[in-house]
């Protein structure tokens, strides 16, 4: 069930994350359990059994890559002989997941993504239960839009003369409430909140149509969020957000500008939401896909119409596209749970349609891609191996789960002249934008 556990700083904050393998009895655990008492003793025997000890009071559940809540410790240490845990919320998992890239203030190539200001099993902020991706198929209260294809030839024109996008909804300025980190809960206009999260999420050196994409994005997450009665915060659990203090320090002296560049993006957009038949999508994306998005069903086992496998070939170059690590190979066996010996091998046995790895064997033991990247905290399951003096060198190819929009994939497909509605009905398959 808890595969293994790493404690992360975040803002500051020391976060305990706690890695669950789904295809065990994870979901007999959730189904039916409303208060999820079962998970709470399954989690402080595991902090018992292994003795952890840390000073923080948060405890985060990830799965495949996907953040699905986020628990508060009563008490200042896990040390007590009996933990008093209560779920941030009644939704122990949230209704979408993102993976993001830390802002910016300089120019895209300058970017390189930090662990220290949020949290991802591979230290990214997505966070999905895949039961609760919804087919959507039973429910059509609009008209659906015609297949994204990933044919190029369907995104070299424009959308935006469509019914769909020209007759929208009149829009009211919806209020809505941000439980913060710090404790206190604020109330403020859904395309203030955006301005917010829009800054926290994206680089706001990216181009305009990249950051339109992103607040439509933005803006999908929020309203199916607060539709299925969930709680916003300013953190992981559910979606980023800084405030204009937190931007100016992110900022600097470009403020004025970036802050005018995202809030047009967000105007632009305003009342723009993605959808499927009728529904909100599960607004998903990740900040480097290795050429090829995943397609849902081999990141979290549930098929999802809309997030299917599309080309992304402006990933590969990012800066972000490749990296080689170099961890210490019998650390790499105890993150594992495999007994230690000088003979025992890597080897990749299979990947899948998308270049991502299916299956590696090392020694007697065998794991999915999606574990691996997990337990060794790597960011991407599309990786290489290698030992090198008693070093595991592992070389990464994108950065995230791979599911649904790339967010450099975005940027890169708005720099060859894409608008954002093409962005997102390339990246998210047969949607509706209105």
């Amino acid at each position: 069930m808890i595969t293994g556990y790493k404690v992360e700083n975040m803002n500051g904050e020391k976060i305990l994350i706690l890695y669950l393998n789904y295809r065990d009895e994870f979901g007999m655990d959730f189904k039916g359990h409303h208060k999820y008492s079962n998970m709470k003793q399954k989690i402080e025997k595991f902090i018992k059994d292994n003795k952890i000890r840390f000073d923080g009071e948060k405890i985060a559940l990830s799965v495949g890559g996907v953040i699905l809540a986020v628990l508060l410790i009563s008490g200042t240490s896990t040390s007590k002989e009996e933990l008093n845990l209560t779920y941030v919320s009644d939704h122990i998992i949230p209704e979408a997941m993102v993976e993001v890239i830390p802002p910016s203030d300089t120019a895209e190539d300058s970017i390189e993504e930090s662990t220290e200001n949020k949290i991802e099993s591979d230290t990214s902020t997505d966070h999905i239960n895949p039961e609760n991706v919804t087919n959507n198929s039973t429910q059509n209260h609009h008209d659906q839009n015609s297949n994204a294809s990933n044919d190029s030839s369907n995104q070299g024109t424009s959308n935006s003369g469509t019914k769909e996008e020209v007759e929208k909804p009149s829009v009211t300025e919806q209020q809505v409430t941000v439980y913060r980190s710090n404790g206190t809960v604020i109330t403020l206009s859904l395309e203030e909140y955006l301005i917010g999260v829009v800054g926290a999420e994206m680089p706001a050196s990216f181009p305009m149509e990249a950051l339109k994409a992103q607040a439509v994005v933005a803006r999908t997450y929020a309203l199916k969020k607060i539709e299925s009665g969930g709680k916003l915060t300013d953190t992981v659990s559910t979606q980023s957000y800084k405030d204009n203090n937190e931007l100016k320090k992110l900022w600097g002296s470009s403020f004025d500008t970036y802050y005018q560049k995202i809030k047009t993006a967000v105007t632009a957009t305003k009342g723009l939401s993605i959808y499927y038949q009728g529904k909100y999508i599960d607004a998903v994306y990740h900040s480097t896909s290795n050429g090829k998005t995943q397609d849902a069903a081999y990141v979290w086992g549930n098929r999802v119409p809309y997030l299917k496998s599309v080309d992304s070939s402006w990933d590969k170059e990012a800066t972000s596209y490749l990296r080689e690590v170099s961890k210490d190979f019998t650390n790499v066996l105890n993150l594992l749970g495999v007994n230690i010996n000088d003979d025992i091998s890597f080897e990749i046995l299979s990947r899948d349609y998308s270049g991502r790895v299916e299956k590696v064997r090392v020694g007697d033991q065998t794991f999915s891609g999606v574990e691996f990247r997990n337990l060794l905290g790597l960011r991407s399951a599309d990786f290489d191996l290698s030992l090198e003096n008693g070093n595991l060198i592992i070389t990464t190819r994108g950065y995230g789960h791979g599911v649904g929009m790339s967010q450099y994939g975005a940027s890169g497909m708005a720099k060859a002249g894409y608008t954002y509605q093409q962005i997102l009905k390339h990246y998210y398959t047969g949607v509706s934008i209105y």
